[in-house]
């Protein structure tokens, strides 16, 4: 009985909302793993008791949630997490500019200075030699703004792939895009060349901190890295990031 006396309506579920929750709480009691099928559309219609097209809209709802993969012909088949469903929120998000610039580098901070907390902890030696290679790249391109932004883009995620941490990995890769042309704007309105050099090498210092496995150097280089991607931001001002009106994506300052 509700203690506040108020009458509110009942909800209604359908057959698909229903038919969905079945069929997650099948997955998950049987811990099925990616790769692993469904009984067919048959069998579960005649299981839980409702039409074949009921479903068949059921397992496309899941399969737009990321949950399976439907074929022609083929019975449903788990799909491996990935950050899609994030990318596609933060996507939405910043289109509609109900998450801005300044709110997606906030996130990012919190996020990325554990990265790399535990990368210092838990990298392993092919991570470093990856970080290393795509450092290497950086600096060939690092007044080619568009490559660079790219470049640093892969960096954060190899930084994340070395904290080993699956959820910080799906998060930073599903910031990836948005980062990207927030990193791209912040590169343009730096001054000069010596400006464009300090960004880079602020990158290398925090792959040698992942390397040397200090954690606390490597958090503080990260808040200082974020730090100044806000700065370049009160420059470039959140409006003009998120229009896309930039500057060109090569400098020859």
């Amino acid at each position: 009985m509700q203690q506040d006396g108020a009458l509110r309506k009942i909800a209604k579920i359908t057959l698909v909302e229903q038919t969905v929750d079945r069929v997650q709480s099948y997955v998950l009691s049987r811990q099925l793993q990616p790769g692993d099928t469904l009984p067919s559309e048959m069998r579960l219609a005649e299981t839980l008791g409702v039409s074949r097209p009921v479903v068949r809209e059921a397992l496309r709802t899941l399969a737009g949630r990321g949950m399976l993969t439907i074929a022609n012909g083929r019975n449903a088949i788990i799909s491996p997490v990935t950050a899609t469903a994030l990318v596609h929120f933060f996507e939405r998000a910043t289109q509609l500019n109900a998450v801005t610039v300044r709110e997606l580098l906030e996130v990012r901070r919190g996020i990325e200075i554990q990265s790399i907390s535990l990368a210092a902890q838990r990298r392993t030696d092919d991570h470093i030699a990856k970080m290393n290679a795509i450092l290497i790249g950086m600096s060939d391109v690092r007044y080619d703004l568009q490559l660079y932004s790219e470049l640093d883009a892969q960096l954060h995620l190899q930084i994340a792939a070395a904290s080993q941490n699956q959820m910080i990995y799906y998060f930073v890769e599903s910031l990836g895009d948005a980062l990207r042309q927030v990193s791209l704007a912040g590169l343009q309105h730096r001054r000069n060349r010596a400006e464009l050099d300090e960004v880079h090498d602020i990158h290398c210092q925090l792959v040698q901190a992942v390397i040397a496995q200090n954690s606390a150097l490597a958090e503080t280089t990260m808040a200082l890295h974020v730090e100044s991607a806000m700065v370049a931001l009160r420059r470039t001002g959140e409006s003009a990031i998120m229009t896309g009106t930039s500057a060109d994506t090569t400098t020859s300052v």
